[in-house]
């Protein structure tokens, strides 16, 4: 049992699941006083879950990860952020691509950067609005730059910073110009903007609107997807331990509570999925991907299509 904030245990080779002192020396985690034990009670249950879940044999699999400690209601609170707006000017519209292949990897075709990781902030909306810029602008210009998330967190005041914010505004943002993530890291925590002494990269008036996916069908999105990666919003909380596998979980309600961002589509064994990029680092999930399945009640699996996924419009005068 963990009961120390300086408590070190050697990680030993154990068998499917850690033991809570393994998985705690694994990830780093250190407590203070009695929070390991509440600590380590969550974890078992959690560890049950996620048994009972595995020996149906499912489509998709669940694992421990960083959030094996965490409720869900905690889950949610510190690691989502999305906060829908209703007053956003959209661009009318849904996407204009004529030819849509049977499946496609953004991830393959040097469109996507690596998997980022943000933190314990609320900001899963910076993190899509600036994934979807990178590879839009990619594909407009052949350049595939690293934008500062931070650069939202802190600038964008129509949001919240970690308290969470709008994806949205987030990409209407953009038509300000974007930063380099080198010249404005990345400290997952707000602070003053910055954007008067960084390194633009995208210029001002690059981004002219935001493109909604007006129909709210796997069709649509696969023909949005076709074109580019798309920022959509999901409901993360039953998606905290997976592990891998195509994600079936039908939604009803237009709940959702997380940004990400979708860079493809294929079939597994006739199994039709959306390949997703989230935010919370490589360990967690398909190396920080998941899959979701295309077909998943009225507002899609995890509710993906509760709200219209969007993209930013680039202007033609910044096309190659």
């Amino acid at each position: 049992m963990v009961r120390a904030a300086l408590l070190i245990v050697s990680v030993a080779a154990y068998d499917e699941f850690p033991t809570f002192a393994q998985w705690a020396a694994n990830y780093d985690k250190v407590y203070d006083g009695d929070e390991a034990e509440v600590r380590e009670a969550i974890f078992n249950t959690n560890i049950e879950e996620i048994k009972a879940h595995n020996a149906k044999g499912l489509s998709w699999s669940m694992g421990v990860n960083q959030f094996t400690d965490l409720t869900e209601d905690e889950f949610i609170a510190t690691f989502t952020g999305e906060k829908p707006v209703d007053d956003f000017p959209h661009v009318a519209g849904d996407a204009d691509v004529t030819e849509v292949p049977d499946e496609i990897d953004w991830t393959t075709r040097g469109t996507v950067n690596e998997i980022t990781d943000q933190g314990s902030c609320g900001s899963c909306w910076a993190f899509s609005a600036t994934a979807t810029l990178e590879s839009s602008y990619q594909l407009a210009t052949g350049n595939l730059y690293k934008l500062a998330e931070q650069q939202l967190v802190d600038c964008d005041k129509r949001n919240s910073g970690c308290n969470g914010g709008s994806r949205d505004t987030g990409l209407m943002y953009w038509e300000n110009g974007a930063c380099s993530r080198a010249s404005y890291p990345y400290k997952a925590t707000g602070g003053s903007c910055r954007a008067s002494s960084c390194t633009k990269q995208v210029p001002a008036g690059a981004v002219t609107g935001v493109v909604d996916v007006q129909t709210r069908s796997p069709s649509a999105l696969k023909t949005a997807v076709a074109g580019r990666p798309v920022s959509i919003s999901v409901n993360a909380g039953k998606l905290k331990a997976y592990a891998n596998g195509v994600v079936h979980n039908d939604c009803n309600s237009m709940s959702h509570n997380h940004a990400i961002v979708t860079v493809g589509y294929g079939s597994d064994n006739g199994d039709d999925y959306f390949k997703v990029r989230n935010s919370w680092g490589t360990s967690w999930g398909e190396a920080g991907y998941i899959r979701l399945a295309q077909q998943g009640g009225t507002y899609g699996t995890a509710c993906m299509l509760g709200s219209a996924p969007s993209y930013p419009k680039i202007s033609a005068e910044v096309t190659v």
